[in-house]
């Protein structure tokens, strides 16, 4: 990838970084207010469970970027970048693509019924934001998808190209 969108990602990710230290400050509330004080707030409850799902669905954009996403790794280690890279292609291509396609396909009825319905919490006293929420389903795949559609078809770094070639040679 190229450095605007190393940038770009890097941004992404501070942003990624902020929700989860909210998810952590929700938390705590919620852990002090119901054990100090003996007061459950389940607003403050929720939007701990908001802010963890944000950062888990749309963190996975992130951790694809920097190809830290969870792989069965039996043999991938010991192959080369350029069998990697072959791999990696043929794995989005034939794998992660059908796979979003069909997660988009399977929710997006539901995402939009709650959208209809302007879909609050099911709890009394909740956030009215269950829609919101629910948006995750789509924002997830989608983000997946346009992320590694643009990925794939993308001309190759020249340095990158280098350094493949370097490995290849030691």
């Amino acid at each position: 990838m190229n450095q605007k969108t190393n940038h770009w990602m890097e941004k992404y990710g501070a942003m990624l970084g902020w929700i989860t230290f909210s998810m952590v400050l929700f938390s705590f509330v919620t852990v002090v207010s119901r054990n100090v004080f003996n007061v459950v707030w389940i607003p403050v409850q929720e939007l701990a469970i908001y802010c963890h799902a944000t950062a888990l669905m749309l963190g996975m954009v992130y951790a694809w970027h920097h190809d830290k996403h969870v792989r069965v790794d039996v043999f991938y280690q010991s192959y080369s970048s350029h069998k990697k890279s072959r791999l990696n292609f043929w794995g989005t291509l034939l794998l992660l693509i059908p796979m979003m396609g069909f997660v988009v396909w399977s929710c997006f009825q539901y995402v939009m019924d709650a959208w209809l319905r302007l879909e609050g919490s099911g709890e009394t006293g909740g956030l009215p934001l269950m829609f919101l929420f629910k948006t995750l389903l789509l924002l997830m795949p989608l983000s997946m998808l346009a992320y590694v559609l643009v990925s794939l078809f993308k001309k190759p770094n020249t340095a990158d190209d280098k350094d493949d070639h370097h490995e290849a040679a030691n």
